[in-house]
């Protein structure tokens, strides 16, 4: 069984997409391709953003915290990193609206080995930017396929559903409430194990959102092999 990760390393999707180093130097620095560290147990300050009366946003310190998770470069930041192979890197931010000051501000060193890349994010750039012709993607059954060496068969409601779930995660949307995947499908199922009735696999591809009851995603590596696969 794969184990779930939540980034991908920026050497390893390169290798799969056969991106040289300016190719990954020029998508960083569009800022198509953006960048991820990890973080683990580190001291931190986490702002959150504020406005003005004017709309002029700010940062206000909410709390210190031992961090540990992913956080994103800025465009400045993850250039750098890709140019020079290292750099000091202060401040990270978090989905939403937060912000990481490392060691109160100090910093952390990074090199090009700690890059990493958001699931959902990388699906995006390959499917927006590297492509995969059309023809191709709408040639996947979702009825019937072999993943991870095992066979996987379902109806077509529960096909249309995966369907629906990875067309969310290539449109930057990955955690999905179970009443939108039922909708999705014009099921009358009240629950999703209802609709996956007699396929018991089916939660290796739907993973329950951790902290959200009721929401799911795509597996992020179902998702990477799918867009990779021919």
């Amino acid at each position: 069984m794969r184990m779930m990760r939540d980034a991908y390393e920026l050497a390893e999707l390169a290798d799969l997409w056969s991106l040289s180093a300016a190719d990954i130097r020029s998508l960083v620095g569009q800022g198509i391709l953006k960048l991820c560290v990890r973080v683990v147990a580190q001291p931190a300050l986490v702002s959150e953003q504020e406005l003005t009366a004017e709309g002029e946003p700010f940062w206000v310190p909410v709390e210190e915290t031992s961090f540990s998770g992913l956080g994103d470069l800025t465009l400045r930041d993850a250039f750098r990193l890709v140019r020079d192979g290292e750099g000091r890197v202060t401040h990270l931010f978090l989905p939403g609206t937060r912000m990481l000051a490392l060691r109160g501000g100090e910093g952390i060193l990074f090199l090009h080995a700690d890059l990493l890349v958001r699931p959902d994010h990388a699906e995006q750039v390959r499917c927006n930017v590297l492509g995969v012709p059309h023809a191709e993607q709408e040639a996947f059954d979702f009825r019937l396929f072999v993943y991870d060496g095992v066979e996987f068969s379902f109806t077509v409601p529960q096909a249309r559903a995966l369907e629906f779930m990875l067309a969310q995660t290539r449109a930057g949307a990955p955690d999905q409430h179970y009443t939108q995947i039922l909708k999705s499908v014009g099921s009358a199922s009240q629950r999703l194990s209802s609709l996956f009735s007699r396929k018991p696999y089916w939660t290796r591809l739907l993973k329950k959102t951790a902290g959200h009851r009721g929401w799911y995603y795509l597996d992020p590596d179902f998702v990477i092999w799918h867009g990779t696969r021919f």
